[in-house]
């Protein structure tokens, strides 16, 4: 679906390695491989060289290095890997919470009518409140924390607690998360809605194998693969925190399927016939 939106077989598309800290070089390489199964010309494969910094508190972001900059003209679609999304964090967005250069270059290629595709940290990374950890039990009864300041390892954090950062700012109806008929997460994504801090009402839980597709144009969701889009509407929550405790009641909860599409402006659901 990426190739077909970013203009077909001869688009020129970028990967984007950043999260995958095992290896990188693997993740690229198997996405460039089913690129070129799928017809797409391996000239216009561009590999952008922006892997994950695991000093924790390193150097400026990699986001404003003028020559990568360079290589992304002419790209029309990008893709972002899975992994750990605090290095994708970390690599573009600057310590003092703008976009890095090679940010605002994608951001104005997604608006002139690029493609932004992402898998698991991949995605979690494309709304403007994203969840970097946590899981149902940790978001009803622990307090969300705000930031990476103090955040170690994924692996060891990931159970704590909510943690709720800035993300890339792609997607802005609301919060994005992934894994979720596999992993525990409904109602940290409900929490990670209430505790926005920017006003949100919506939440968007994204299946295996399945693909949220969203048309920035018609502000439109479609569903494409063999699963659902859990859609959590919070708009009319009543809910009550306590220190160590969440409770809530009057959230809506809808799924759609591939043929269906939900309108996120009238916060309409259209079935496939």
């Amino acid at each position: 679906m990426l190739i077909e939106y970013a203009g077909g077989i001869d688009a020129k598309l970028a990967i984007v390695p950043t999260a995958s800290v095992q290896n990188p070089k693997l993740a690229m390489e198997i996405i460039e491989e089913l690129w070129i199964e799928l017809g797409v010309n391996p000239e216009n494969v561009i590999k952008l060289p922006i892997f994950a910094d695991q000093r924790k508190n390193g150097e400026e972001s990699q986001g404003d290095n003028e020559d990568l900059l360079k290589i992304l003209d002419g790209v029309t679609g990008f893709w972002f890997t899975g992994g750990d999304q605090y290095y994708t964090h970390k690599a573009f967005i600057r310590k003092n919470g703008t976009d890095t250069k090679i940010l605002e270059k994608m951001k104005h290629i997604y608006s002139s009518g690029g493609v932004i595709g992402g898998t698991s940290a991949g995605a979690a990374i494309m709304s403007s409140v994203m969840i970097a950890s946590g899981n149902n039990m940790s978001a009803l009864n622990s307090p969300a924390k705000y930031g990476y300041e103090d955040y170690e390892d994924s692996s060891k954090d990931s159970g704590t607690y909510l943690r709720l950062v800035r993300g890339l700012g792609f997607f802005t109806e609301g919060v994005i998360d992934q894994h979720a008929d596999s992993r525990p997460r409904t109602l940290r994504l409900i929490r990670a809605v209430i505790d926005s801090e920017e006003n949100l009402s919506m939440g968007y839980g994204v299946s295996e194998d399945t693909a949220m597709i969203y048309n920035l144009e018609s502000k439109c969701i479609t569903v494409k693969g063999i699963g659902a889009i859990y859609i959590i509407d919070c708009s009319n929550i009543k809910h009550r925190k306590e220190k160590d405790s969440l409770t809530f009641q009057n959230v809506i909860l809808n799924v759609i399927k591939e043929g269906d599409s939900y309108n996120t402006v009238v916060k309409n659901i259209e079935f496939r016939s």
